[in-house]
């Protein structure tokens, strides 16, 4: 059976549609996990739950009625994430305990993955995050201490036909917190690009090969 021009033109065109309409329906789901690296660090505690759900990092001496500065990670579950919502906001509780002069560490190293349940089971690796502690003495009365991140963001992956970017979000990298304080930082985001289906391919085949057909009728035509 023949096809005129106009009938391959609307199949190309609908099989393009499908085939990113499909994409557009990925969701995530699963949950945060991480863990703190044991750097040996005198005066310091590193806590990991062996299924990553929650991790503490605890360093320095405390003056009396203080605490140890404290970095803590407790995981979340998400449920059908889409482009550019967040994983999870607020990774990390970070506290500014009043401690003895150089008696904290001054780095600690986190890792953080994720569980997938939903499209696709499976454990990715995102990021490991590099936390710097500036302990400023308290020579006249409290001094904020400043505390800065620093990581790599996780290459993109491939899930059903989709190019998965996620992204670690500590902003800003430095801030100052002061004695005896605590903040939330960080988020993780997701950003989704299509990536074309083999119908979108022979899509684009069959819209090539209709130029081709229609040039030729036109030359044809003039002759």
């Amino acid at each position: 059976m023949n096809l005129s021009l106009r009938s391959l033109s609307a199949l190309a065109l609908g099989c393009t549609l499908v085939g990113t309409a499909a994409n557009a329906q990925l969701l995530l789901s699963g949950k945060t996990l991480g863990s703190f690296d044991d750097l040996a660090g005198a005066n310091t505690t590193v806590t990991n739950a062996p299924d990553g759900s929650m991790a503490a990092f605890q360093t320095g001496v405390p003056t009396p009625g203080s605490t140890q500065t404290k970095i803590v990670f407790t995981n979340v579950s998400f449920a059908n994430v889409g482009s550019g919502d967040p994983i999870q906001v607020g990774l990390f509780d970070i506290t500014n305990g009043v401690t003895v002069a150089g008696s904290g560490a001054p780095t600690a190293r986190f890792n953080i993955s994720l569980q997938l349940t939903s499209p696709t089971m499976q454990e990715l690796a995102v990021s490991t995050v590099l936390f710097h502690i500036d302990h400023t003495p308290n020579v006249s009365g409290a001094i904020p201490d400043t505390f800065s991140v620093s990581f790599n963001q996780p290459a993109p992956i491939v899930i059903e036909n989709t190019l998965v970017q996620f992204r670690v979000n500590v902003d800003p990298l430095e801030f100052q917190l002061s004695e005896d304080d605590t903040v939330r930082k960080g988020d993780i985001t997701v950003t989704f690009t299509p990536v074309p289906e083999p119908a979108t391919y022979a899509a684009g085949a069959t819209l090539l090969l209709l130029g081709l057909a229609a040039y030729r009728r036109r030359r044809n035509s003039k002759a």
